[in-house]
């Protein structure tokens, strides 16, 4: 087959591809990661390059290669690594782990003779595996046993994993918090729980779509479920590294990975089916926390350490939930309580009356910038904050980072829409208002502010050589995000009883749902109609539930129970889901 040259400009970066190949293809061999919410379908417009040195504009994921290419990718078309929300709220956690060390001061001679010391050292000690080899003559000196404490249906209790020098202090495990858009990782010594160091990096896996569904579909391909488990795992294996660097600390001293994501992220990881969750009734192929030897699954830790999946509790609502839960010690003050995990996709909970009940959205899209014109993830150069200034003259904005604005983030399109809703530049049911009306309401800056762009009404955020807009589209696209968090909300309500004069706390957790003003979200109807001091930001909920059952056995015990219990409510099977939804899309 003919190859080709294509150089990467302004990074300098050449490969050399086969003929058919397309840039997106080129550009990862470069480890250049393009903007790709659509799945490389070629309808979202983000990956847009510049062939040199005509200067013509094509589309990465569709333009192949056929001949040497010099190529330059704009910043706009670039995935840029995301601000991560890292850390949740905090709180003490009691370190109580599944595993154990203990030194043996003097090694017994035989296998009983070991059963019989770790017996007598260790309560509920089970017994030495069939599997396990036991050298009598490992040379003098103290000894450590590694212990791993485990409960499956034949045997609870400590069973003995290994026997290495002595390095009895260093017992360390992580969590990981595996998003569809990021995974954030935390390295906790096991026998202090204090956490050592916090690594975290874009989901790979986006290559394939911004979305569930997309990841879905491309994993039924052939080879491509393989794919995305070995992508996954080496994203772990580098925050792993990362982490262990940052705690001057040796892989092998890690003995166990917990990790938490929705039911897509964990059946990619653990190379389950996934077809049947793109299609109804989205079962899935297990809801059960699984146990797996790192080493199988390829983890760079201790040859013998394990990875622990937390369960599930259906399709579209995973461990990330129940881990969120977790963190928010739902029904500990035995008060109604909404808890909102507003990433790509929105899971609720809602305890009431010592009940759950739960809910999972499709929200994501539009509120991480995939569909929105102008629209970007968290990153240097986004607009994540829009008011009205002090007299009302004109509108401020809060960039990230040092830059000027290119586009514009998810807690800024919440802000810009309150923004309009305000000032009645859009009306309740998501229309711009004609453009003779608003002239004599608003101030000559404002009003300059209202154009038509390609046949459409906009409003620019920010002007220069390349503006800041949001369209009429734009807010169509937002109205479909806020009115499928707002229904899933109001079913939830209706489901246990509840009005929202009822709810005592909205909990707000993930990373978007950190950086939002609660007024333009109560302004727009995201949320429940409660005052702002009822509302509370908890932070990266999953992330820090993940590390509580990471370092406490009685914890991760209980999560079965928590998942069990929890009332799932499949959205699209309610016959009154669509007279919610429509009602959710007005701008209160």
């Amino acid at each position: 087959m003919e190859h080709f040259t294509v150089q990467f400009l302004p990074d300098h970066q050449t490969v050399r591809i086969h003929a058919g190949a397309t840039l997106m293809e080129a550009a990862g061999q470069a480890d250049i990661v393009l903007a790709s919410p659509c799945g490389g379908k070629g309808t979202c417009g983000k990956c847009k390059v510049q062939l040199e040195p005509t200067g013509i504009e094509v589309l990465a994921c569709q333009f192949r290669v056929t001949i040497d290419l010099i190529v330059t990718i704009p910043k706009t078309s670039r995935y840029y690594r995301p601000q991560i929300l890292l850390h949740g709220k905090e709180k003490k956690i009691t370190a109580d782990p599944c595993w154990k060390k203990i030194c043996l001061k003097h090694m017994p001679t035989t296998v009983v003779e070991m059963q019989e010391t770790l017996s007598s050292a260790v309560k509920d000690f089970v017994f030495i595996p069939s599997e396990f080899t036991f050298s009598c003559d490992q040379g003098a000196g103290p000894k450590t046993a590694v212990l791993h404490f485990t409960r499956t249906r034949q045997m609870e209790g400590w069973k003995l994993v290994c026997i290495e020098k002595d390095n009895l202090h260093h017992l360390y495990g992580a969590a990981a918090d595996i998003g569809t858009t990021t995974v954030v990782l935390h390295l906790a010594d096991l026998h202090s729980g204090k956490v050592m160091a916090t690594a975290s990096a874009a989901n790979p896996q986006h290559q394939h779509g911004d979305d569930v569904i997309s990841r879905i579909h491309f994993a039924s391909q052939s080879q491509g479920q393989e794919w995305m488990q070995r992508a996954i795992v080496e994203c772990l294996n580098e925050l792993l590294g990362q982490a262990a660097q940052t705690a001057e600390i040796q892989l092998s001293q890690i003995y166990e990975l917990v990790a938490v994501g929705n039911t897509t992220m964990n059946h990619l990881l653990m190379k389950f089916p996934v077809f049947q969750l793109g299609q109804s009734p989205y079962k899935p192929y297990t809801v059960a926390a699984c146990d797996v030897s790192a080493r199988q699954i390829g983890l760079k830790i201790h040859p013998e350490g394990n990875l622990h999946t937390v369960q599930n509790i259906a399709g579209f609502l995973g461990s990330d939930t129940v881990a969120a839960a977790v963190a928010a010690e739902l029904g500990a003050e035995q008060v109604t309580t909404l808890l909102i995990d507003i990433g790509t996709n929105g899971e609720i909970m809602l305890y009431h009356q010592s009940r759950l009940y739960a809910v999972s959205c499709a929200a994501g899209p539009a509120l991480e910038g995939a569909r929105i014109m102008n629209g970007s993830r968290a990153m240097d150069g986004a607009i994540q904050r829009v008011v009205i200034d002090s007299d009302a003259q004109d509108i401020d904005l809060d960039i990230i980072g040092d830059g000027v604005p290119h586009s514009i983030c998810g807690s800024g399109l919440i802000d810009a829409l309150a923004v309009m809703v305000q000032l009645g530049i859009i009306d309740s049911a998501g229309g711009f208002t004609e453009k003779e009306k608003l002239e004599e309401r608003l101030s000559p800056a404002i009003f300059k502010r209202v154009i038509e762009y390609d046949g459409q009404p906009a409003f620019v955020l920010a002007e220069g050589e390349h503006p800041v807009l949001l369209t009429q589209g734009d807010v169509r696209q937002m109205q479909l995000a806020k009115a499928a968090i707002r229904a899933g909300c109001r079913i939830l309500k209706k489901q246990a009883g509840v009005t929202s004069s009822q709810i005592e706390k909205i909990l707000l957790a993930g990373a978007f749902g950190n950086y939002i003003q609660k007024s333009s979200a109560l302004r727009i109807g995201l949320l429940p109609d409660v005052p702002e001091e009822k509302i509370h930001f908890i932070g990266n909920a999953a992330g820090g539930g993940a590390l509580e059952i990471l370092l406490n056995r009685t914890i991760r015990d209980n999560c079965e129970s928590l998942a069990r219990m929890t009332g799932y409510i499949e959205l699209a099977a309610r016959s009154d889901f669509q007279e919610v939804f429509t009602d959710c899309l007005m701008f209160e």
